[in-house]
């Protein structure tokens, strides 16, 4: 950066400090006026963005840094903190909301946790399986807490299918989102779309008013990073890292379970599997081929391995450019938003269609990660 350009930089500060005025200065105006959800969305974004040049120079400073070479596709330095300032913006935005019910509670030590694991490792990496246990811990706290799969018969049976469920549904999106960061904008722009079809479904649909909030804050603290991570025609400034994407992924999967508001029909089950079908359907291809070539043999080499055989590698590697790429997955998963809404308000022919559709979906999704690695075998 040149003179003009750092000391431009450094006045983008000035919205966090506006952001911690506003809860002094409009929040009770603002809630006497119903701008109640316009208020957490100021404030998450305006402190975000404010935050980010903070921690992309303490990035820089204490060199918690993705280098070019290997898996990356950046050609520069580039700080991994990003994650860290949307971190800081939800906990503290959470802690405004008043009158929280019991889950919060849960949520808000079960984020901590991965949070804070997440920071270490992109400031010093620890294995992987540590990372798990730290995921378990989380998990268990969400349980405890009533944030769990409840769509079994209420006998110890049910519960227990139900407990199982969990484990896996929670782990499995926490690692699945994370391995989605790897192109400038689709982590983060992929969680804001999926939070705001969240936000319609808990506002419009079941008035779920805490679901609503949370995503609303999630919402607007990844949206203030958004602008630093996907330029036009530029590259990213800063990264989520680990912190960021197992957080958000993690939020994702949390929120997805979180309340009541699946359980009016057993096809709303299929929501969350619809908003969250680019990353499962990666995650599920992307094991079945690893294990099939021999690249993993165990759990540890399977949390462990770092390829470039995911859906966005896939589709650099047929030609597409990485903002092309990443406009095509934001694509794929607003249409999957949409038919979460044909599922949630139509009745059992709109929800048949909506479900074949998804299913036609998931097909190319399939056929093309599927076409690009019998293509790899041949070169």
């Amino acid at each position: 950066m040149n003179n003009n350009n750092r000391t431009l930089f450094r006045l983008l500060v000035l919205p966090f400090l506006v952001a911690l005025l506003l809860p002094y200065t409009a929040k009770v105006w603002m809630f006497d006026h119903n701008l109640s959800r316009l208020y957490y969305l100021m404030v998450t974004s305006l402190m975000t963005f404010g935050l980010i040049p903070i921690f992309y120079k303490l990035g820089i400073i204490m060199n918690i840094t993705d280098k070019p070479g290997g898996r990356h596709i950046h050609q520069r330095i580039t700080p991994r903190t990003g994650g860290i300032a949307i971190i800081i913006t939800f906990t503290i935005t959470l802690n405004l909301v008043a009158d929280p019910p019991r889950e919060f509670t849960g949520l808000f030590y079960a984020s901590a946790i991965i949070a804070t694991t997440g920071i270490i490792d992109d400031i010093k990496h620890i294995p992987a399986i540590l990372k798990l246990c730290a995921q378990i811990l989380a998990t268990i706290i969400l349980i405890n807490f009533g944030i769990v799969l409840s769509f079994f018969p209420n006998h110890i049976i049910g519960h227990s299918f139900s407990i199982i469920l969990t484990f896996l549904w929670v782990l499995g999106i926490t690692n699945a989102y994370n391995c989605l960061d790897g192109l400038d904008g689709l982590a983060a722009g992929v969680a804001i779309l999926i939070l705001f079809f969240y936000i319609i479904i808990a506002t419009v649909m079941v008035a779920d008013k805490f679901m609503a909030i949370v995503g609303l804050i999630l919402l607007g603290a990844i949206s203030g990073f958004l602008p630093y991570n996907f330029r036009f025609k530029k590259r990213a400034l800063i990264f989520l890292g680990d912190a960021g994407s197992t957080f958000i992924g993690f939020m994702l999967a949390a929120l997805s379970i979180y309340g009541s508001w699946g359980t009016n029909k057993s096809v709303d089950l299929a929501i969350p599997v619809l908003l969250l079908g680019v990353p499962i359907a990666d995650m599920i291809m992307t094991t079945i081929t690893r294990i099939r070539d021999g690249k993993v043999k165990s759990l540890r080499q399977w949390l462990e391995y770092g390829g470039n055989d995911h859906f966005h590698h896939r589709l650099l590697n047929i030609g597409f450019t990485p903002g092309n790429s990443v406009i095509i997955i934001w694509i794929i998963t607003v249409v999957m938003g949409l038919l979460t809404l044909l599922l949630k308000q139509g009745d059992q022919p709109e929800a048949i269609i909506a479900t074949l559709i998804a299913l036609i979906l998931f097909s190319l999704i399939i056929s093309l990660m599927l076409f690009e690695d019998r293509m790899e075998h041949r070169r």
